[in-house]
């Protein structure tokens, strides 16, 4: 299975792998503003491909600024190697100590374990069990897996808690504080500025061979970003919008 297949999906209720047969295929040079970003995800996964300690990493901030499509392009960028990647829900986090027993068996191939758009509120569980599985208790998590997440949280749960009604508010905050602490290395995403914005629509449109003049495309992007706002997303949209009218 992992000899002919880069992505799965965990079904932590059945605790069994989906295998993923329609891959996107992602350029990861086509992502573009977040230069840095992807320099810093690129070495992580470079060295734990070549059997390295590394850290887990959580990817954070402004929405449609390409965290998910980064993770995903790794796929593309390390093809031909033993990188595989399994997806699990928020609501199977409890259940990865089960797919760490699949995992311990196929030593000759490094594991992504992929959780998307992670966050929480204060009163779930999830939260505790994500401390539990990432610390590893008594068990020894396998040395040729490492967690990726995405979250549009800094700290993954609200700004706002419910700490002040508490005794000793501090150990709610040093609580929350843990499981961010487990992340080594957090890389953020930030807003595009005007220019970054219209660089990515340029090069979209460009792609695209739209035949407009500079001057009403990048009349035309301000007036989308200013109801979508000036993500790579938004970007990409708008561009797309073009091609349809």
């Amino acid at each position: 299975m992992f000899e002919q297949n880069q992505a799965f999906v965990w079904n932590g209720k059945e605790k069994k792998l989906k295998i993923v047969n329609r891959l996107p295929v992602y350029d990861i040079n086509e992502l573009l503003g977040i230069e840095r970003q992807k320099e810093l995800l690129l070495s992580n996964t470079k060295a734990f491909i070549e059997g390295k300690e590394v850290n887990n990493v959580l990817l954070w901030g402004e929405r449609g600024t390409g965290k998910t499509t980064l993770i995903r392009a790794l796929l593309t960028y390390f093809k031909d190697s033993p990188l595989r990647m399994i997806q699990v829900l928020k609501s199977d986090i409890i259940t990865i100590p089960y797919l760490y027993d699949l995992i311990y068996e196929y030593e000759n191939f490094r594991f992504i374990i992929f959780i998307d758009d992670l966050s929480f509120n204060e009163d779930e569980q999830e939260f505790r069990d994500l401390k539990i599985v990432m610390d590893g208790g008594i068990e020894e998590i396998p040395e040729n897996s490492v967690i990726y997440a995405t979250s549009n949280r800094r700290h993954l749960m609200p700004s706002i808690s419910n700490t002040d009604d508490e005794l000793f508010p501090e150990d709610s905050i040093q609580e929350r504080a843990s499981l961010i602490e487990r992340f080594g290395l957090r890389i953020g995403f930030y807003r595009f500025s005007e220019e970054q914005y219209l660089n990515v629509v340029k090069h979209y449109a460009k792609k695209a061979e739209l035949i407009l003049s500079d001057e009403e495309l990048i009349t035309r992007a301000h007036e989308w970003a200013l109801v979508h706002g000036t993500s790579g997303r938004s970007a990409y949209q708008f561009v797309l919008s073009l091609q349809i009218l």
